[in-house]
């Protein structure tokens, strides 16, 4: 009788730690939106576009996964732009974290895959650094009476800021 009462203290004390760890942090909120099916519709080097986006929560639920597949094909099949995005929220650092991989960079883990972001509210504005005084924002701003997102891409050449991409992400 005295070990099943000692389980049960041990029980008790035990189950709020196991629902606190599968709760998801506060930073993690903005994150949330992100998961899901989306269209991403607007302009990218001044053509139209239309992806396919999937996001999901993926690693003990530490990282978003998001893919990005255009529906344009190139001449061999193939989705004319293809991506695997990961986002994080760095505690340490108080900041987002991202790695980007697409099939128009580099083949390793080049430095200008990473970027970072302060958290703002709704908004995820990505810094990558090209290296030569040359910068590119991703900035990916929630609109939550929407539900959708907005994506602009802008490439800064050493002050030289021009648009590269601007876009919806809406839900499917």
């Amino acid at each position: 009788m005295r070990l099943l009462k000692l389980l049960a203290v041990m029980l008790a004390c035990l189950c709020p730690v196991a629902v606190s760890a599968q709760q998801a942090a506060p930073a993690d909120t903005l994150l949330n939106h992100l998961t899901g099916k989306w269209v991403l519709e607007g302009t990218i080097a001044g053509k139209n576009i239309r992806h396919d986006i999937t996001a999901e929560w993926v690693l003990g639920h530490q990282y978003i996964e998001l893919k990005e597949t255009a529906k344009e094909k190139l001449a061999n099949g193939q989705p004319s732009y293809d991506a695997i995005v990961f986002f994080c929220y760095n505690k340490a650092h108080n900041q987002y974290d991202c790695l980007w991989l697409d099939n128009t960079g580099t083949t390793d883990f080049d430095p200008k895959v990473v970027a970072h972001a302060t958290p703002g509210p709704n908004t995820i504005a990505l810094l990558f650094k090209m290296g030569n005084n040359t910068l590119f924002h991703t900035t990916l701003t929630f609109i939550p009476n929407e539900n959708r997102w907005h994506w602009k891409l802008e490439s800064d050449d050493n002050g030289k800021i021009e648009v590269f991409a601007d876009a919806q992400m809406l839900r499917q």
